[in-house]
């Protein structure tokens, strides 16, 4: 699934009408302190894991597109105050009310266009504080009443609960959708060590009910390790724990750490917190994420022992093995030696990535063979006048800065961090 578009009415102190458009692979989001950087990404992790249930007491309007196999998808949502009617003219109160008149609550909307491919159909579901209702090819499908509030649940559930009412043959095109969006995690990884801290607060926990399976919750975990879990649940219930080598999985974040920070040998602990047994079944439940490493020359390091920049560079690694579509990094470059700057660009691979970065040593490692590459990967964030208030405003650059800015870096010589300050982007 990749990101396309992004639209916003209203959003805290960004000017209404901003329009980005997205590259499929590496989007960079320059700009000074102050111009709302972070703040633009915090927004992007929202969209994309569609999870608004975080601005369930602020005013915003947006509106974001997404292009999935098979589908393309455009989504609506709100949350703003009901318009008041007017009092009528030549009517006054008597008595002047001591109490201010309390503010119109905020009225949660949200409307989801999916147009699908081969054989095509249009469907259109909306949503608000009272119901849920469907549009099949422009025709009402149906509709129903809610009892839940609108927000706390992501746009990807709610779709889930509207959509068991669809036609079995439209049921089953989006089944794809809704299991990969469901496990959608893209948090922003932070420029400090706040991913580090919580991935040995993460969880996990499953349920067996004779030969099948469940997982319980969405947990951010890497992709492959739910399957290690379950396949030796029986060594965890023995030891009371889960070890993984570095070189059992060769392309995961573990390998790839001890390779990139020189080291000799890694393990991954996962501890079992409860176990619990019942008929036909039971439950386990893991936490207490760890490592230890060895050096080259056999002495032990352990997690509490890890520099700043190691720990930045595994919990960006553990990062990506969570998050095969989308990487949303903060400062990326922050405490990295430039090597390992240079392998983690290369670990996005084809990943949607919005990056950000005071230090020139990222824009170093990352290239562009094309104007037209080169123009959909940048954003820019500023300060504008809007209606006598300043806003953040987030652009794309103009096409013909772009060019010159290409132009530019064609010619060779200049570094990429120099252009983009030359060119007023960074």
């Amino acid at each position: 699934m990749k990101l396309t578009q992004l639209r916003i009415h209203r959003y805290r102190d960004v000017a209404p009408g901003s329009t980005l458009a997205f590259s499929p692979t590496l989007n960079l989001v320059l700009g000074e302190n102050g111009t709302g950087r972070t703040t633009l990404l915090d927004l992007l992790a929202r969209a994309i894991a569609s999870d608004f249930s975080g601005l369930l007491h602020e005013e915003f309007s947006l509106e974001y597109a997404l292009a999935f196999p098979g589908m393309d998808l455009h989504v609506r949502v709100r949350n703003e105050r009901a318009a008041v009617a007017p009092a009528a003219p030549g009517v006054q109160a008597l008595v002047r009310s001591q109490e201010p008149a309390s503010e119109a609550p905020l009225d949660p909307f949200m409307e989801l266009t999916i147009q699908l491919h081969a054989p095509a159909a249009r469907l259109v579901m909306r949503a608000n504080a009272e119901g849920v209702s469907w549009e099949v090819d422009g025709q009402p499908a149906y509709s129903q009443n809610m009892y839940w509030s609108l927000l706390d649940r992501t746009v990807w559930v709610v779709l889930f609960l509207a959509a068991q009412r669809l036609a079995p043959e439209l049921k089953e095109r989006l089944k794809e959708l809704l299991r990969h969006t469901f496990l959608l995690a893209p948090a922003r990884f932070d420029e400090s060590l706040g991913m580090f801290e919580r991935i040995g607060q993460s969880q996990f926990a499953m349920e067996m009910r004779g030969e099948d399976v469940f997982p319980l919750g969405l947990m951010s975990l890497p992709t492959w390790l739910p399957g290690v879990l379950r396949e030796r649940a029986a060594q965890a219930t023995t030891t009371g724990h889960i070890d993984v080598r570095h070189d059992e999985f060769d392309r995961s974040f573990l390998a790839r750490f001890v390779t990139l920070a020189g080291l000799g040998a890694g393990r991954f602990r996962v501890e079992l917190l409860d176990k619990r047994s019942y008929d036909n079944g039971g439950r386990l439940e893991f936490g207490q994420f760890g490592f230890e490493f060895t050096r080259k020359d056999g002495s032990v390091l352990s997690r509490e022992h890890l520099s700043h920049g190691q720990k930045r560079l595994l919990s960006l690694l553990y990062y990506l093995d969570v998050n095969e579509d989308f990487v949303i990094a903060d400062e990326l470059a922050n405490g990295l030696h430039p090597r390992w700057v240079e392998g983690c660009v290369r670990e996005l691979g084809d990943r949607q990535s919005f990056l950000t970065s005071q230090n020139p040593l990222l824009f170093d490692y990352v290239s562009f063979g094309s104007y037209e590459e080169l123009h959909s990967s940048l954003i820019h964030c500023g300060l504008a006048m809007h209606e006598g208030h300043e806003r953040k405003a987030w652009t794309n650059p103009p096409a013909d800065v772009a060019a010159r800015l290409f132009a530019d870096y064609a010619r060779g010589g200049t570094p990429l961090g120099t252009l983009l300050r030359l060119h007023g982007l960074w």
